[in-house]
């Protein structure tokens, strides 16, 4: 999806979006259920976590510090899985659907992500402004568990249609 900003080789040596440490286990890609079936069949452990399913992460200890990787991931090649297979999250990634306090539902943006040095930044804020507004609102009307509350990480983009179907209530 972001295939005009980003290339596979940059994504590929970054890796950011695939490891989680606990403080970030929230990032976990929130999946509906037909995302839960095909990863379940494809061999990633799946969990049930509220409204939705996420992919398990299995941390090798207790520390508040521990990091995991995606089960998915391949430290050599990067995501086992094709572009055609990836959860949307994972495919919008460092793009995220979020809510204000009040309930408006915006796109927001990672900007601490290491592929959006040199101009990459704008790429991406036009682009979602573009062809991708379109997507992403219609993901936020039907997919609500990939609405995530505000965090600071991330950085506001544009707001999606301010209208009773996408507002979380």
């Amino acid at each position: 999806m972001l295939s005009k900003v980003f290339t596979s080789e940059a994504c590929a040596k970054c890796r950011l979006c695939c490891n989680f440490c606990r403080a970030s286990v929230w990032e976990t890609p929130a999946l509906d259920e037909a995302e839960a079936k095909e990863l379940s069949v494809r061999g990633a452990p799946v969990v049930r976590r509220g409204d939705a399913w996420t992919i398990r992460l299995d941390f090798k200890d207790d520390a508040a510090d521990a990091v995991a990787d995606c089960p998915l991931l391949d430290r050599a090649r990067g995501c086992t899985l094709d572009a055609g297979h990836r959860p949307f999250e994972c495919r919008i990634w460092p793009l995220r659907l979020m809510r204000d306090e009040e309930g408006c539902v915006f796109v927001a943006g990672y900007r601490n992500c290491p592929a959006l040095a040199g101009g990459n930044w704008q790429r991406l804020v036009d682009l979602v402004k573009g062809e991708l507004a379109g997507v992403l609102s219609e993901r936020a009307r039907n997919h609500p568990e990939n609405i995530r509350p505000f965090h600071p990480a991330y950085e506001k983009i544009v707001d999606l249609k301010r209208d009773t179907s996408t507002r979380v209530r």
